[in-house]
């Protein structure tokens, strides 16, 4: 588990924009039209197209601002939380908002509880403790779960794991391809790229340059754009480092 005081906060925001800005990977041209991706320049500059991505829009810790203290915040009882309510939300939201009303079950329920979401769809958990305290906990739209108490935040499902990774290239990818004439080829090459060392930690939403490679040599091979996306990510040993298996 993370916790994360307020100075700490601002420092993890700006590295989060320094690391941004490094996203800059390399498209090059081969002889015949083959098209490879490298977090080096090409060795002809006049096949090289250098590209500048930034990370999709998905929530980061640092973005989430709590609710349950606002008077226009969440005020929905907890039992309009319903199976249907639950069954509209992402596989991954849904899972971490049951986890937070499985803990809270285990430690007793008690009456005044709430909820509600934010303007990008997180849902903010409002549950009150036998002291009489409210803690808030988040559940995002990419499956982080959150908890606000006594002024810390804190992940409850640690993201700083390659398996945690995983799921997240594969989530911004799903992104991607949803969107209006996008296909798989251009999801790729705009997928934001993990840092090279420790490509897991700070909970960004992107892949690892391992994972174009893999990628680009199943394409190359003749297979589908989404069966060489996802047997790079699953096939044993998975592009993402750290991931083996049985993880």
């Amino acid at each position: 588990m993370i916790r994360i005081c307020g100075w700490l906060l601002l420092a993890l925001s700006i590295g989060s924009r320094l690391a941004a800005a490094e996203d800059v990977i390399y498209k090059c041209t081969r002889d015949g039209g083959t098209v490879t991706f490298s977090d080096k320049p090409c060795a002809e500059p006049r096949d090289m197209r250098q590209i500048t991505i930034e990370p999709p829009p998905l929530p980061d810790i640092t973005d989430i601002r709590p609710l349950c203290a606002s008077e226009m915040g969440a005020r929905l009882d907890i039992k309009s939380l319903d199976r249907k309510t639950l069954a509209a939300m992402s596989g991954v939201q849904r899972a971490s908002t049951q986890d937070a009303l499985a803990e809270y079950a285990r430690a007793g329920s008690r009456a005044g509880a709430r909820w509600g979401r934010d303007e990008r769809q997180a849902v903010h958990l409002c549950l009150p403790t036998f002291a009489d305290e409210i803690v808030e906990y988040v559940a995002t739209t990419d499956g982080k779960l959150v908890q606000m108490r006594a002024g810390m935040v804190s992940y409850l499902n640690d993201p700083d794991t390659p398996r945690a990774l995983l799921h997240r290239c594969e989530d911004t990818w799903n992104q991607c391809i949803a969107a209006p004439d996008a296909n798989p080829d251009s999801c790729m090459s705009q997928m934001p790229t993990c840092a090279a060392s420790e490509p897991w930690k700070g909970g960004r939403n992107c892949c690892p340059l391992q994972c174009k490679t893999a990628y680009q040599e199943r394409r190359e091979g003749g297979v589908a754009g989404k069966t060489a996306f996802l047997g790079a990510l699953y096939d044993n040993p998975s592009c993402v480092p750290g991931v083996g298996a049985g993880q």
